[in-house]
């Protein structure tokens, strides 16, 4: 499968954000989500970061697709979800000016019958997991985007005179008052600020699915329930073991969407840890070793795939695993690791195909 084109996100992507986010903190209360959380503005730019995605990912890559001069319509409004409900992502589409709702607001947020329902996710590109919260989501498309922000995206806002050369001077120590003894170097001086790129980073659609699909390749974690991922795989010295080799099928059982889940836990005798699906080819070919505290050791007898990971034949590899602490989360919550969203049926077509008959 070919993979998505990385999408430069640019100042004027973000400035509408910047303002929105501004507002609401002269407002006052700037609720981040559901839990009613509230924040200075310095936190609720990094929670709605995460809606930049919507703006980009759809007037850069996906409304091209359908026709020229169509635009996202984001949520711009401000209100209580827990009175107000939750509009999707995308409230609906323009075509020049013209605005083609797919949702309307009548004391509570109502979807516009046979008008695609549509949320945005977006993950950083270092992360290994993708999750979910079903807040009535079954019957709605994903947009899932990996986003890789630069992590100083807020500079180009800063005005010129709050980094201007007057600034830094007036920030560099004089060193020969403090310092008597440096060798190390673990104390240095602020280095100066150099930013000309208006850009911000890049985003990448991973995939559009439906969520119930997405739910139905994910690993449910129930109230209080840590997921166990994988993250490395790691070729390893082959010698002899005390413990017989045995078929690593025997630790797994293969689910109906083509993906194995564990029995049980082979390192971790904590119920409240769960771990997470895997993809794999030609397990019949790999054969279970031994466990640590956090890893397992396999043999390969052929070639093999874990997840995106090519094993070759007649090698040892060590799978490390770590867990996500939600030992204080009283709600339910599906995972999956990101590396394997590509095996979720797409539904890129499907969705473009309902915007063109609700918008033409």
């Amino acid at each position: 499968m070919t993979e998505n084109p990385d999408i430069v996100i640019e100042k004027e992507d973000v400035i509408p954000y910047i303002y929105f986010v501004c507002s609401m903190a002269q407002r006052g209360r700037m609720y981040g989500g559901l839990s009613g959380k509230s924040d200075f503005i310095g936190g609720i730019f990094d929670r709605w970061i995460n809606i930049i995605p919507e703006n980009v990912i759809f007037n850069k890559f996906l409304l091209p697709k359908l026709g020229p001069n169509l635009s996202v319509i984001s949520d711009y409004y401000a209100y209580d979800p827990k009175k107000a409900g939750i509009a999707p992502d995308v409230l609906g589409i323009k075509i020049g000016e013209e605005a083609k709702p797919f949702v309307k607001y009548e004391e509570r947020w109502h979807a516009i019958p046979n008008a695609p329902q549509i949320e945005v996710k977006s993950f950083k590109k270092d992360q290994y997991m993708i999750s979910l919260r079903n807040q009535g989501y079954d019957s709605k498309y994903l947009v899932m985007v990996e986003t890789n922000l630069d992590s100083d995206y807020l500079l180009p806002f800063f005005e010129e005179s709050l980094i201007s050369e007057r600034t830094y001077e007036a920030l560099v120590m004089d060193d020969s008052t403090f310092i008597k003894s440096n060798l190390e170097e673990n104390l240095t001086s602020i280095t100066k600020i150099s930013r000309t790129d208006s850009s911000l980073g890049t985003l990448r659609l991973i995939t559009v699915c439906h969520a119930k699909d997405f739910m139905d390749f994910s690993t449910l974690c129930s109230a209080y329930q840590s997921p166990m991922y994988l993250t490395n795989i790691k070729e390893t010295r082959t010698t002899r073991s005390k413990n017989s080799p045995t078929p690593l099928s025997g630790k797994l059982k293969k689910l109906e969407s083509g993906l194995y889940s564990w029995n049980g836990l082979p390192f971790s005798g904590n119920q409240n840890h769960k771990m997470l699906g895997l993809f794999i080819e030609n397990i019949e070919d790999i054969d279970f070793i031994q466990n640590s505290k956090s890893s397992i050791k396999i043999q390969t007898r052929g070639h093999c795939i874990i997840n995106d990971s090519e094993l070759e034949p007649q090698k040892t590899y060590i799978l490390k695993f770590q867990t996500l602490d939600r030992s204080g989360n009283k709600g339910q919550e599906y995972f999956m690791q990101k590396t394997i969203v590509g095996k979720i049926p797409s539904k890129e077509i499907n969705m473009l195909d309902a915007i063109k008959r609700n918008i033409f």
